[in-house]
Parts: C-alpha cells; sequence; structure tokens
C-alpha cells in the first residue's frame, strides 16, 4: 500500500491523482448528505410546518454531535496514518481504541448534560410554544443514542485512513438504505411523525456501526476496538486533539450560528425557520460536496510540500481550484433554476416554498466561489499556516456571518437575513484570496523545476 500511495504522491499525473484522492470522499459525503435529507422529505410529506421547523431546529444538536464525534473522527485518522506509514502497528492499534472508547464517554457526558438541562436547550435553539412539544421528541432520541452517531462518524473514517474505502462506503449506504425505508413506515404509517424520523435515523446509524464492528472484529484491519488494546497516554490525546479539536471547534460555532439565526428568523413566524431549515440543507450539501472533493488535495499537497515538490502543488492547486469551481457552477443550479421544485419537494406551504427559494437565490452569488475558498484553507492547512487556516475556517460561520446576522437583520429586516450567508461566503473568499497572496508568491518563488 506503501509504494501505492508514494507512486500516488509523486508520479501519477496531477489530475488523476486528486481525482483518485477526491471522488472517494465526494461519495461518502453525498451518502452522509442523504442522511439528513431523508428525514426532512418525508416529515414535509406531512405538509406541518411545525414539525418542519422541529427538525431545522434540531439541526444545531446533530453538528454538536458531529463536533464530537469529529474531535477524533478527524484527529485519529491523521495519527493513525502516520503511524501506519512508519510501521508503528502497535500504536496504531492503540490509538483506534483509545479514541473510539474515548468518544463514547465524551458522547454520554454531553447525553446526561443535555438530559438534564433540556428545558434551557430548548429555549435556546428557539422554540415557540408550537414547536417545543415536536423538537422535544425528536431532540430526546437523537440525544439519547447520539453515542451511536459518534461510532458512525469515527469507525468509517479510521478505515479510509488504512485505505479501507469499500468497507466505509459500504456501512454508509446500508445506514441510508435502511434510513430510507424505515422513514415513510415510522412517519406515516405508524404516525409517530418526527419522533419516527429521529427512530429511523438512529435505526439506520445502528446497523451501519454493527458492519463496522464486524470488520474491525472479524481482524481484517490493523486497527482494534478491542478494550484489551485501549491503553491511553497523553501522546496519543495530544497528537489526536491537535489535529481534531480546531475542525471541531468549527462546527461547533457553526452550530451556535444556526442557534442565532434561528432565534432571529423565530421574530417573522415559525415558517422562515421551515424555509431556512429546508433550504439550508441544500447549501450545505453543496458546500460539503465541494469540501468533500477538495479534501482529497490537502493530503496531496502537504506531501509535495513536504518532499519540495512545489511545482506538482501548485499545479495541483491550480487543478484543484478549477476544477472545483466548475462542479459549484454545475450545482448552481439546482439555486437559480431548480430552488422552487427544491422547496416543493418537502413541502406546500406556499410560505415556505417563497422564502426558502429567496434563500437560494440569494446564496447563488457566493456558490461559485466555493472551491477557491476551501482550496485555499486547504493549502493553509498542508503548508501549516495554521493562524490563515482558522480564519478562512470560522469567516464564513463566526468572524463574518454572525455579525451580518445582527446587521443585516438591523438594516433590512428578513430580506437582509437572506443574503446573510452569501455576504459571509463572499468576504471569506476575498479574505482567503487576500492573506494567501503572500504564501503564493513565496511557493512561486521556490516554484522547481522538476517535471510534473
Amino acid at each position: 500500500m506503501e509504494s501505492e500511495n508514494i507512486k500516488l504522491m509523486e508520479k501519477i499525473p496531477v489530475s488523476k491523482a486528486i481525482l483518485k484522492l477526491s471522488l472517494p470522499t465526494v461519495l461518502s459525503t453525498i451518502i452522509s448528505l442523504l442522511y439528513n435529507l431523508t428525514d426532512t422529505y418525508f416529515i414535509g410529506l406531512l405538509d406541518d410546518p411545525i414539525q418542519l421547523g422541529a427538525i431545522s431546529l434540531t439541526f444545531p444538536a446533530f453538528i454538536i454531535i458531529q463536533a464530537i464525534g469529529n474531535i477524533f473522527g478527524n484527529g485519529a485518522p491523521s495519527y493513525i496514518s502516520r503511524c501506519l506509514g512508519a510501521k508503528r502497528e502497535d500504536e496504531a492499534r492503540k490509538t483506534s481504541a483509545v479514541s473510539v472508547y474515548s468518544s463514547v464517554c465524551a458522547t454520554l457526558v454531553m447525553t446526561i448534560f443535555c438530559f438534564i438541562f433540556m428545558n434551557p436547550i430548548l429555549d435556546i435553539l428557539g422554540t415557540s410554544p408550537d414547536t417545543v412539544g415536536p423538537t422535544r421528541s425528536y431532540l430526546q432520541i437523537i440525544v439519547g443514542l447520539s453515542f451511536i452517531m459518534t461510532l458512525q462518524i469515527i469507525l468509517p473514517a479510521m478505515l479510509r485512513s488504512e485505505g479501507k474505502v469499500k468497507q466505509a462506503v459500504t456501512g454508509m449506504i446500508i445506514g441510508t438504505i435502511l434510513n430510507i425505508i424505515l422513514d415513510p413506515l415510522f412517519i406515516m404509517v405508524f404516525d409517530l411523525g418526527v419522533a419516527g424520523a429521529a427512530w429511523a435515523t438512529m435505526i439506520g446509524n445502528s446497523f451501519a456501526v454493527i458492519y463496522y464492528l464486524m470488520v474491525y472484529l472479524k481482524g481484517n484491519t490493523a486497527l482494534s476496538v478491542k478494550f484489551r488494546d485501549f491503553s491511553p497516554s497523553k501522546r496519543i490525546f495530544s497528537q489526536v486533539l491537535k489535529i481534531g479539536f480546531p475542525t471541531s471547534l468549527a462546527q461547533v460555532i457553526m452550530s451556535f450560528s444556526n442557534i442565532i439565526l434561528n432565534n432571529i428568523a423565530g421574530n417573522y413566524g415559525d415558517y422562515v425557520i421551515s424555509a431556512y431549515g429546508v433550504s439550508g440543507k441544500l447549501i450545505m450539501m453543496v458546500f460539503m460536496i465541494t469540501m468533500g472533493y477538495v479534501s482529497g488535495y490537502m493530503p496531496f499537497a502537504g506531501y509535495n510540500f513536504g518532499s519540495g515538490n512545489i511545482k506538482r502543488l501548485t499545479a495541483a492547486l491550480k487543478f484543484t481550484v478549477l476544477s472545483g469551481t466548475g462542479i459549484c457552477l454545475f450545482l448552481l443550479i439546482p439555486f437559480i433554476w431548480l430552488a422552487p421544485a427544491f422547496l416543493e419537494a418537502f413541502t406546500t406551504e406556499p410560505q415556505i416554498i417563497e422564502t426558502g427559494t429567496a434563500f437560494l437565490r440569494a446564496q447563488a452569488w457566493a456558490v461559485p466561489f466555493m472551491a477557491i475558498q476551501l482550496s485555499m484553507m486547504s493549502t493553509f492547512q498542508a503548508t501549516g499556516q495554521a493562524i490563515r487556516a482558522t480564519i478562512v475556517n470560522l469567516g464564513r460561520q463566526c468572524i463574518f456571518y454572525i455579525p451580518f446576522l445582527y446587521l443585516f437583520n438591523y438594516l433590512w429586516g428578513l430580506q437582509g437575513l437572506l443574503y446573510a450567508q452569501m455576504a459571509a461566503d463572499l468576504c471569506t473568499t476575498v479574505t482567503a484570496v487576500l492573506i494567501g497572496v503572500s504564501l503564493l508568491h513565496k511557493l512561486h518563488k521556490q516554484n522547481s523545476s522538476q517535471p510534473i
């Protein structure tokens, strides 16, 4: 595997290498996004804006759970890959076991906290007297079984770290198909509403986790989920947390920005929360697909930066920006021409369709530039520019977005809210380019004459 990876990084044509690294991640991202869309779609068939709003209101809780999982889901695979490359299989095995049990413990602590403070949390999420009941029903199930969601994040991530992409994707497919089958059964046949959506999601996740555990326990991997390999050390936690914590922090901030939006939007009516909840999923789909594509460039860039092959790095950056922008332009179609149809797939409420369509068409101005923003952030990460990477990472959901929410709402009301995310994305992209000029100039000067 090592020689194949070296050949991929050093010899294979840049475009082919980037595509080979990116496409499996894009596929995994699309499958993961289907989880989120399925619940919203079948709840939308009920034509009940209150229950649709409840799904939107619980989205920040999903982000928090994912953030806990991604502390280890992003941090552990990075260290595991390095250990396997250095033939330190015992350290890789210990890291996997420590990460699994630590993530579950952290999630259980969060679960206890959430149940103790459920009422204040529901208030913070922006529930109204109408939405508080269904939001509570959905949240109790999701939070109560959140350790399953954490495992569903970390187990396939570790499989990908040792090149087992097929097994990682298979588990996600199992969970998604089950979720799609169970959603209409629980929501419509058993008439469980949002609680049925929550049960369908958790059962789908559970079967995916069972599949992953079977892969690990059969011994078809260098990693371990056995308690006997649980051997925590300062070194393991340090290596995992320094990679995983910054990413998770950005997700937590995203969750808080969603809470702020819900609280502001709630002043205009529950239909606005529902409208943004549906349209926001499409915005996130485009962002996550683009990020999944660009994520294939980052290890390639880091490897070639470390080896001093700057020409190959810059060629990869150029290809990623151009091809990624092409993907973004294609993904722009739903925002401009298919926006009403996308909203109509989830609801027949005219106010939700009209407001959600306005959200999507406002965001369309920023979609073509997403690949530039994410490619620059990945370049900063790959070259060790932690501060610059953090600025870009926090820009679209914190540094620009939160101030714009308050400012635009104050100046233009609901119309201003429609454009806050678009303005934040554009400002983040401009900032990424401006703070990256000096790095790009430095890389250009270092450009060697080595053949690509």
